[in-house]
């Protein structure tokens, strides 16, 4: 039988570009505290930073040592929940970060592969997703900004590690209340976009229960 102490971190991003909230971790702090079948949800806000975000997942991972690893970002151009597929090695962005670091057209490591696949199954994420009534897909582009480094930063520390943790990114449209430039229409409140994750999460979890 599973043990009830499995965990499941989820972490969220600070505002950036201006903007008071940030739609990812409106929803991943819902889950602070929140129990499925026999897990626990853990969550923690990372810095809009490209190498300070990376530095605190890999902190999180090595103290809670979680059952699986979701990661979430705000995505204000898509209208629909995106499970990303792949991480590029690559980071180009039209903007800083919030620490005022630009990278346009540079590897996120250099002498790694071009893309490390998902650790997780992307499309059955994103049904459960919609199973539970909330648009989802699966992206095959995770963007060039904190996002992507973030997500191949982690599937680089598993893989070196030889860590078999289930990861995954999911990009989150933006809150009703939100208004950065070329948002699209479609928006998601953060009860929605939390419901999202919840569904998420426990996908990944049953698919590491049968697979042990």
């Amino acid at each position: 039988m599973p043990s009830a102490t499995r965990t499941i971190l989820v972490t969220g991003f600070e505002p950036f570009g201006g903007e008071a909230v940030n739609a990812s971790w409106e929803a991943a702090r819902k889950l602070d505290g929140w129990r499925g079948d026999g897990f626990a949800a853990v969550v923690r806000l990372l810095p809009c930073a490209y190498g300070a975000s990376v530095k605190e997942l890999v902190r999180a991972i090595e103290a809670l040592r979680p059952e699986a690893i979701m990661m979430t970002g705000q995505a204000a151009r898509r209208g629909v929940v995106c499970v990303e597929r792949f991480a590029h090695n690559l980071d180009d962005a039209a903007a800083p970060d919030n620490l005022g670091v630009l990278r346009q057209a540079v590897a996120v490591a250099e002498g790694a592969p071009e893309r490390l696949e998902a650790a997780a199954p992307a499309s059955a994420i994103a049904g459960a997703i919609r199973a539970a009534g909330i648009p989802a897909r699966v992206s095959r582009n995770a963007g060039g900004f904190v996002c992507n480094h973030l997500y191949f930063g982690a599937l680089q520390y598993l893989r070196d590690k030889g860590n078999p943790t289930p990861a995954v990114f999911v990009h989150l449209p933006a809150t009703p209340g939100q208004t950065p430039p070329a948002a699209s229409a479609r928006r998601l409140t953060a009860a929605e976009a939390a419901k999202a994750l919840k569904a998420a999460a426990a996908a990944m979890l049953d698919v590491r229960a049968k697979a042990a």
